[in-house]
């Protein structure tokens, strides 16, 4: 753990200090660590602190260190193999630093990889529908298989066959998920999904991750979740609702992915009747974001992501070095000279939609562009 690292948990840990009061203490001291070591005095200089509160902090973020408190949050890290991650580290995701009231520290079991920056949120209904189950399985499994990431919460319903689905995928080779908790890790909720928790985990973080935001023994208390769902839509170059119901608290994550977060939101239509998906119809009809039907309408939006991976790379310049899939490896390989579509199929013997799925992918990557209407090799 870093000094800088040990510094944020040291001060999110603290009774009495919010997001908004840690953020004025590293404004005023310079820096986070040098934020855990200021005074009372300079505690008072802080517009809006009182000489009693200046007092009342310092003795606080005192106790934290002294009292046990912050030891035994880094031996609970420890016994649950997991790892702390602050913005300062190299291996935050750097989609989700770009959010605003981005987490401060991350709490992760399993493990982050760069290739996460290509990812897709799935949330909706807990009180889903067989057809929502169903679809949403469908398509995080083949998504996960084409190179996507998957993103939840973990919850009941339509987060947790989204993980399913893209767990089946990674057992077989290709394809990562990632589970956002609203309570700490060593008390993940809710807690019938532990096994698959632990299925994530397993093999060393190949498979995906199990994040929080919380100390390790936080409950999962209601307001977690609301403040939750902005890293689930966070760390993804969009989201997909598959249902969800008038007040779901999947039309939270949508909001905040369109109106906070700048990035693609996609609805997947359902039986007109259907109380589950009256928010889905909410989100097309008022055009908050995209109706999609498939897979293949999911990749196109997804490939017009592209420039934000662009920009994501030169914070993280190994965000774009997922290797392309065995059909991407032949595809780039054709592409001595620029080709169509159709050229493309013909070259190398592909079904035409595989083509398609494979191309945008690689494109999404960084290893193939658009020309007017052809495809070429990007260098380097």
């Amino acid at each position: 753990m870093t000094p800088a690292t040990r510094a944020w948990l040291t001060l999110t840990l603290t009774p009495g200090l919010g997001p908004t009061l840690i953020a004025r203490l590293i404004e005023h001291a310079g820096g986070v660590e040098q934020a855990v070591g200021l005074t009372a005095a300079q505690f008072a200089e802080i517009q809006g602190i009182s000489e009693k509160g200046a007092g009342k902090h310092k003795r606080a973020i005192d106790d934290t260190i002294n009292g046990g408190t912050l030891a035994r949050e880094i031996e609970l890290i420890a016994k649950h193999d997991a790892t702390l991650l602050s913005l300062d580290d190299a291996a935050y995701p750097a989609l989700l630093k770009t959010i605003p009231s981005a987490p401060p520290l991350l709490w992760v079991k399993g493990k982050l990889d760069p290739c996460d920056a290509l990812s897709l949120a799935i949330v909706g209904s807990r009180r889903c529908s067989h057809y929502g189950r169903e679809q949403a399985d469908h398509i995080a499994n083949a998504l996960a298989r084409s190179g996507v990431t998957i993103v939840s919460g973990g919850a009941y319903g339509i987060d947790i066959a989204a993980h399913r689905g893209a767990l089946r995928a990674a057992q077989s080779g290709t394809g990562r998920t990632i589970a956002v908790l609203g309570s700490g890790l060593a008390k993940p909720y809710p807690s019938e999904h532990v096994d698959l928790f632990k299925a994530i985990v397993d093999g060393g973080g190949q498979y995906g991750a199990v994040i929080s935001e919380f100390p390790m023994t936080a409950g999962p208390r209601p307001e977690n979740f609301l403040r939750r769902n902005r890293i689930v839509s966070g760390l993804c170059v969009g989201t997909l609702v598959v249902e969800a119901g008038k007040r779901s608290g999947a039309l939270s994550t949508a909001r905040r992915c369109v109106d906070e977060q700048g990035r693609e939101l996609m609805a997947l239509p359902g039986r007109v009747d259907a109380p589950q998906s009256e928010g889905c119809h909410q989100i097309i009809r008022d055009g908050w974001g995209t109706l999609v039907t498939g897979v293949s309408d999911i990749l196109d939006l997804i490939g017009e992501q592209a420039p934000m991976l662009d920009a994501v790379s030169e914070i993280n310049p190994s965000s774009r070095t997922t290797q392309p899939s065995s059909k991407g490896h032949v595809i780039v390989e054709v592409l001595d000279t620029p080709r169509s579509l159709d050229e493309i199929v013909n070259w190398t013997g592909l079904d035409a939609s595989a083509v398609r799925t494979e191309l945008t992918m690689l494109e999404i990557r960084g290893a193939v562009a658009r020309q007017g209407g052809l495809f070429v090799k990007r260098r380097g």
